[in-house]
């Protein structure tokens, strides 16, 4: 009964932690007030770089709305990294007005095309460094806003990727967990004066520093490439600004099967630093700075889904067994029940203004099968993931801007 006890309490400390963080960050996000970004008249100069790693359904359209975005030609300039593109999209990119930069290795990554491009980009010129994926569309006004930013002081941004399609139900349930998380890890996290934290595109750097970063470290060999940038900008006093109102469309995965691969690419990541930061490195994390505490206990969380359906399990099983034996599971129906709806409450809060009541119908319907899928995707997950693992997107009309 002692070890009975014992393992619940443990589970239910778990649990509360995973909770009491959603919970705090999602009321924090609500309050907070938007810094006005407006157009500035002096420009900095912005490099634009999309890497492309065999995105030729994407890609093409992706490139033509960058380079018409609305900001001074002569102070931005597109460049596109082609990693195994076809021949077709490759002559039909050379006709746009942008800088095509064919790579090609052995093993590909995104931080390792990323770290040729800028060998390749002559020094001296840009200010910023902006990131897209092959499937990214920027809103309008996006760089100025990140102009905006910079001139303030900021030298690493964040911008509000949301979602371009929500044309079945896991495209919805992926959206809902981009929105999620943007208002916990982004908005709540500013408001409560800690460094946004970076998405994986949709990001902008100083570019010197961004490029010294690139070129003084192993990062190319990293699948998790945004991460280890992340941490290194951390260790160097950086903050970073999300910006809320500064779109950036992103493609929604539209299958279980690509979502599966997509989150077992994502929680070998996430299980990759926490063993670093909590068994190999414990000391250096505790001894860090704030930001860079918070994002290490950002590694022990469980992805949302798995949170809101364990929580929900437990308080059935509570319910199930107290029926059967008089008793629930250790410390009682009450608390376990005060988690599950902590837990719905801190998802509400982060999505209810980004999703249509029908959206949020449509993605809690697919919770079970989604739950199932990331279930499988956790299985798959080891902290020593090395390889990078593609996950294509179709292109999607739902959203187009300039």
């Amino acid at each position: 009964m002692i070890i009975y006890h014992l393992i619940s309490l443990l589970v239910f400390a778990y649990i509360c932690f995973n909770v009491f963080y959603i919970l705090l960050f999602a009321i924090g996000g609500a309050f907070r007030k938007q810094p006005a970004y407006r157009d500035c008249p002096v420009k900095k100069k912005i490099a634009i770089l999309i890497p492309a790693y065999k995105e030729d359904s994407v890609i093409i359209e992706t490139a033509r709305q960058a380079v018409s975005h609305h900001y001074p030609k002569d102070s931005f300039k597109v460049f596109v990294i082609a990693d195994q593109l076809q021949e077709k999209t490759v002559r039909t990119l050379s006709q746009l007005p942008l800088d095509l930069i064919p790579v090609s290795f052995s093993k590909s990554t995104k931080a390792r095309s990323i770290k040729y491009a800028l060998q390749q980009i002559p020094d001296g010129y840009y200010d910023i460094l902006m990131i897209l994926d092959a499937d990214n569309i920027m809103g309008e006004g996006c760089l100025e806003k990140v102009n905006a930013a910079f001139q303030q002081g900021f030298s690493l941004v964040q911008l509000h990727r949301t979602a371009k399609n929500r044309n079945t139900p896991t495209a919805i349930l992926d959206a809902a967990s981009e929105e999620i998380n943007n208002h916990i890890f982004r908005q709540g996290h500013r408001a409560l004066g800690i460094s946004s934290a970076l998405i994986g595109s949709g990001m902008a750097f100083d570019y010197f520093a961004f490029k010294k970063l690139m070129l003084e470290t192993d990062i190319e060999n990293n699948p998790g490439e945004d991460r280890e940038i992340y941490l290194e900008m951390l260790k160097n006093g950086k903050i970073c600004e999300y910006i809320d109102n500064a779109l950036v469309y992103d493609e929604k995965v539209q299958s279980g099967k690509v979502l599966e691969k997509q989150r077992t690419r994502w929680l070998s990541a996430q299980l990759q630093y926490a063993v670093r930061f909590w068994l190999k490195e414990p000391f250096k994390t505790l001894s860090s700075n704030i930001h860079y505490i918070d994002y290490a206990l950002q590694t022990l969380l469980l992805p949302r889904v798995m949170l809101l359906m364990s929580t929900l399990a437990l308080l059935v099983l509570n319910i199930v067994t107290g029926f059967i034996t008089g008793a629930g599971i250790f410390p009682g129906l009450i608390l376990w029940a005060a988690l599950f709806g902590g837990c719905v409450l801190g998802l509400l809060i982060s999505v209810y203004r980004h999703l249509s009541f029908r959206e949020i119908t449509q993605a809690l319907l697919s919770l079970p099968k989604t739950f199932y899928s990331f279930s499988k995707a956790f299985l798959k997950s080891r902290p020593d993931q090395q390889e990078f693992i593609h996950t294509p997107k179709d292109f999607s009309n739902a959203r187009q801007s300039s």
